[in-house]
This record gives C-alpha cells, structure tokens and sequence, in this order.
C-alpha cells in the first residue's frame, strides 16, 4: 500500500512537473563572423529534438502511474466524473497495457482502444480525454 502511494505520489508530481516546467531550446544559433574571400558551404546542424524526449518520459510516467497508483488515479477522475474514474480504478493495468502498444496518444484512438477493451464508451472517452490532457499532447 505504501510503496503504491509513493509510486503514484512520484509518478504524478513528475508529470505536473514536466507540464509545468517552462520549454527550452536547447540548440543556439552560433554567430561566426563572416570571411572574405572565402567559399559559402552550408552544414545542416544536428537537431536536439527536446519535445519527443520530453513527451516520451510524459507518456512513461502515465503509464506507470496507472499501473502502480491506478486507483489512486481513479480517485481523482471520480471528481470529474464518477463512473469513469470506477472504471479506470478497474482497468488500470490494461489500460497502461493499452497505452504502452500504441505510439500516436489521440483522444478517439485511446477512447476507441478502452471500448474494446469492455468500457462503455462515454466513461472511455472521458477517461482518453483526461489521458490526453495529462500527457499534453
């Protein structure tokens, strides 16, 4: 019980935090002077992608939380909605199954995954709305 509450109590404040923190560049434009007399060549600087990094460990944290703290999870989305958070505390495991097999996060791809795994589909879009919003993609 313990090591569930801290694990979904981590799993959240990481996700708030990554939501929460400000973007930043990573990459800066150098400033070289320019020479004379000299050859223009043109090199396509390597790009950081920040934002796949950063919604990937989004993405994680969600599933782990929903395996480790899911009826924490469905606590707080009986607040919104109390049918739905019922079925998330219910099928929490299946659900991170479910996350973890898909790549592109979109409310209908998620809410039509949850129908067929066997919930009904107005608690399955809300819970893939609350998904998407937490993931905030």
């Amino acid at each position: 019980m313990k090591k569930t509450l801290v694990s979904s109590v981590l799993a959240v404040s990481i996700v708030a935090g990554a939501l929460a923190a400000p973007s930043a560049s990573f990459a800066s434009a150098l400033k070289t002077p320019p020479l004379a007399n000299s050859v223009s060549t043109t090199v396509a600087p390597t790009a950081v992608q920040p934002d796949g990094l950063i919604s990937n460990i989004i993405k994680k944290a969600i599933t782990s939380a929903l395996r480790y703290g899911g009826s924490y999870l469905g606590k707080l989305l009986e607040k919104l909605s109390p049918s739905a958070g019922q079925w998330l505390t219910k099928y929490s495991g299946k659900i991170a199954d479910f996350l973890d097999s898909i790549t592109n996060w979109q409310e209908n791809i998620i809410a039509t995954g949850l129908v067929s795994l066997g919930i009904p589909p107005a608690e399955a879009w809300e819970i893939a709305k609350a998904i998407v919003w937490l993931a905030g993609i």
